[in-house]
């Protein structure tokens, strides 16, 4: 089960705090109402040199990760 991204734009000031440990040149002044995932691929992608495609990969693993992370706090209760 993958998150989604609607769920982490609903605590976003977090997702971006969490999003910055991942990619360390993120301007998380520049996202701070911006929550559209387009708008973050490309500002990931600027900000570290990777190309569109391989921002959106980047950010779908983070994604992964993050889906995988929630799901075990969930288990360990």
């Amino acid at each position: 089960m993958t998150m989604t991204w609607t769920a982490l734009t609903r605590t976003w000031p977090q997702t971006l705090e969490r999003l910055q440990r991942r990619f360390p040149h993120l301007d998380r002044g520049a996202l701070a109402q911006r929550t559209d995932k387009e708008v973050v691929t490309a500002h990931i992608a600027e900000r570290h040199d990777l190309t569109q495609s391989e921002a959106r990969e980047a950010l779908d693993d983070w994604l992964m990760f993050q889906s995988l992370e929630t799901r075990q706090e969930q288990l360990a209760g």
